[in-house]
């Protein structure tokens, strides 16, 4: 069935831009496809940052999920580019953790 629209992009909200997207380059291992003022796409990734003048007020609607090839490996690596968990991964079954960017925009990550 062909549907009407393709998903473009989905883009984070974000007030610094510039820490912002050296935060997401890091994760994602890849660079902006341009260098506008307030909006940048990262590269292979269909992630968009867009610099707005509000505070993030609460818990995302919407957010990013990426898988990683160690879980445990990851998060003190995540930790060190600046996020934060937010609730850590269960000990049994699934596992995947809820984290945010240093902006606090949620984002999860699972074990490939």
């Amino acid at each position: 069935m062909a549907g009407i629209a393709k998903i473009e992009s989905i883009t984070i909200d974000v007030n610094d831009l510039h820490k912002e997207l050296k935060f997401w380059e890091a994760v994602l291992g890849a660079e902006p496809t341009a260098d506008p003022p307030d909006f940048v796409t990262i590269k292979g990734s269909n992630l968009a940052l867009q610099k707005v003048p509000e505070q993030n007020s609460g818990k995302n609607r919407a957010h990013p999920d990426m898988e990683v090839e160690d879980l445990d490996a990851a998060i003190p690596q995540l930790e060190a580019l600046g996020a934060t968990v937010i609730q850590p991964p269960p000990t049994e079954g699934i596992r995947w953790a809820v984290m945010a960017d240093p902006e606090g925009n949620e984002f999860c990550i699972s074990a490939g």
